[in-house]
Formats: C-alpha cells, sequence, structure tokens
C-alpha cells in the first residue's frame, strides 16, 4: 500500500497539472538552415512507436498562391508531400511523408481571417487559423461557432482532417465538417494544369461529393487553404457538473444527449462513477462570465509528467491493478473539486458533485 508521503506527492503532482499554466506546444517540425534536413513530431513529442519522422525539406507557404507553387514544384519533381498543422496533434503518424526525401507543407503562416459576413454569418478564413482565432474574430461581429473540441489550440485544417467534433446530438451533430459551406483545396495536377490545381468544392454544389470527401481527408487529398463556415449568434451556456453512481448509465445515455444540447458524459467504471455535464445553452444578456481551461489540455511541466510515467510503469511492472485504481481515483476527485478547469472568477472552485457555472 502507499505510505502516506507518496499519496501526498502524487497529490502535489496532480494539483501541478491540474494548475499549470504553461506555454504552447514546440513546433513539430524542426529544419537545419534553409529548412531541410527536417524532423517531425506531434505536440506529445513521440509517435506510439517512439519514432521521429525525417523529411527533406520544409515549407512555409503564406498565401494560396505559395501553396499552388509549392504543389506544383514537388509534383513536377514527383516529390511525395504531406501538411502539418501549427500544433501538430495526430498521434499517429500519418503527418510523415514516405521515406526521407518527402516535402512537409507547414500550414503555420497560412494564419488570417480573411472575411466575417455578419449578414449571412459567415466566416472565410485560411486553414492555419486556430480555433481560439476564430472564435475570437467571431465574437466581434457578435456571432459564435456552436460545437468544438476542448482545445482551442487546433487549426482549422487539422480539425477538418481528423473529423474533430464537440458533443451534441442535436441538429446536424457536433462535427466541425458538417458547418463547412465551402472549401477551397490545392491538389496535384498534369502538365497542362501547370501541375497544381484549385478545387473550389461547395455544399450541395456540383462536386458536393468531393467536397464531403475533402471536408475528412486526413490530409491526404491536398492542401486545405481556405474554408468557409456557417456561424451562429453568439451566445452563452449553463454547465452543471452531477457525479453519480454508474447503476442506471445504460438507461440515462440516449436520454440524457437529447435532454442537453451540450451534453457530455464521463463515465469512470472501476470506480462506479459516472460525471454528467448538464450543459445548455442561454441568452447572451444572462449574468455570468466564466473560463473554461481544461486541465488535460494546458501544458505540464516535464518533472510532473515523468514521475506519473515513472509510477505507471512501476505500477504496470508489478501487477498492481489496485494501485492504479488508487490513482485513478485520486485523479478523478482531484478534477471534480478543482471544476474541471471551470471558473467564474478566475480562481479554481473547490466544490463537489453538484457545480453550476455560466460561461
Amino acid at each position: 500500500m502507499l505510505t502516506r508521503s507518496v499519496w501526498i506527492l502524487k497529490w502535489v503532482i496532480i494539483m501541478i497539472i491540474i494548475l499549470a499554466k504553461g506555454n504552447p506546444p514546440e513546433e513539430p517540425i524542426k529544419c537545419s538552415n534553409n529548412f531541410t534536413n527536417c524532423t517531425i513530431t506531434n505536440s506529445y513529442g513521440a509517435f506510439p512507436d517512439r519514432s521521429t519522422c525525417h523529411a527533406a525539406e520544409a515549407a512555409y507557404p503564406s498565401s494560396e498562391q505559395d501553396v499552388v507553387l509549392i504543389v506544383a514544384n514537388a509534383t513536377r519533381a514527383k516529390r511525395k508531400m504531406r501538411v502539418a498543422t501549427r500544433y501538430s496533434h495526430s498521434i499517429p503518424k500519418l503527418v510523415c511523408p514516405d521515406g526521407e526525401n518527402g516535402l512537409i507543407i507547414s500550414t503555420e503562416n497560412l494564419n488570417r481571417v480573411i472575411k466575417i459576413d455578419k449578414e449571412k454569418m459567415l466566416v472565410t478564413l485560411e486553414s492555419g487559423v486556430t480555433l481560439r482565432q476564430l472564435i475570437d474574430e467571431a465574437a466581434k461581429s457578435g456571432l459564435a461557432f456552436p460545437y468544438t473540441p476542448y482545445w482551442w489550440g487546433l487549426t482549422i485544417g487539422g480539425l477538418l482532417g481528423t473529423g474533430a467534433h464537440g458533443s451534441t446530438l442535436w441538429g446536424d451533430g457536433s462535427s466541425i465538417h458538417d458547418y463547412v459551406v465551402q472549401m477551397r483545396i490545392v491538389t496535384a495536377g498534369s502538365e497542362e494544369d501547370g501541375y497544381a490545381k484549385v478545387r473550389t468544392l461547395e455544399e450541395n454544389g456540383e462536386f458536393d461529393g468531393e467536397m464531403k470527401a475533402a471536408k475528412v481527408s486526413l490530409g491526404v487529398l491536398g492542401v486545405i487553404s481556405q474554408v468557409t463556415l456557417k456561424l451562429q449568434p453568439m451566445f452563452k451556456r449553463s454547465v452543471t457538473f452531477l457525479a453519480k453512481n454508474d447503476t442506471d448509465l445504460s438507461d440515462q445515455v440516449i436520454a440524457f444527449g437529447r435532454q442537453h444540447e451540450f451534453a457530455d458524459i464521463t463515465w469512470y467504471p472501476s470506480q462506479k462513477r459516472v460525471v454528467y455535464r448538464i450543459d445548455d445553452r442561454v441568452s447572451s444578456n444572462v449574468s455570468g462570465n466564466g473560463l473554461w481551461d481544461h486541465p488535460g489540455f494546458r501544458s505540464t511541466p516535464s518533472l510532473a509528467l515523468l514521475i506519473l510515467r515513472s509510477t505507471e510503469e512501476d505500477q504496470e511492472a508489478k501487477g498492481d491493478a489496485a494501485g492504479k485504481c488508487r490513482n485513478g481515483k485520486l485523479t478523478t476527485n482531484t478534477l471534480i473539486r478543482s471544476a474541471f478547469g471551470l471558473t467564474n472568477d478566475g480562481n479554481i472552485i473547490f466544490k463537489t458533485f453538484h457545480l453550476k457555472i455560466t460561461i
């Protein structure tokens, strides 16, 4: 059984992770001089097989015209290409070109919001724009993007390529690609096309089938240069966390999802516990101005991660299932007491079982 000092150390480490306010992940593409001899990883610092991808060269276009030129030159030279977002979050090695002679195209400089049409509630932006940029720019026009993943450091191109989503059973669902009405994508072309083509794809347009494929393409059908998304009028959300036992979970899932627009369920089967997120939109005039800074998407000190990983590996080697359960319970209890990163006034709120916040 863990000693009291070890339990205190574990609790301190978990609180460091929850309270950590760090820098964004490092740039996943690192090259020598002149953007050659490059290595590519992801924001986690390692792929599942602990390998590092290599590429001969990296390109950083800052406009659609740049993308066309880069793709044309690579096509003419018969080079294999892959696209990397600003903070690559691909766990599998989808970003890796085939072999060390490939080309990596970064969307880091494709980071401009091109146009917001307030009347039509549309926003057109480049594929390297982050979710945070989209939310901030839309808010200036009194608009909002309704369904998003937890972490706002993701880019629009990355969100689409991975099928990213929020949480809802309502309407068209919570997938980001369901709100795309137009895309511009640069693909390889024939010699007659100058070895590169710009395709404009529209919802219910002439190339609707291609549009559906390109919206969730895993980055293998071309380089997304611009995206137009459908927005909604700005609103707030009222969030309540409710922790219960899981005895009736199977009966509650569908009903709960249909009852609350942004419903979310986190199940801890080893603890026989469920945390229901009762999450609904309310008028933007409702009082409250909460902030959601989820602990799972904050930068974490390397030492804390090292200690946690060492503890997990030691438990795995010893077959210490009871220790794993104790650690899991400690983690979930701490998350619940810290309101999963939700605050009303910038301070952590330590309440259990029932917490309501307007954001």
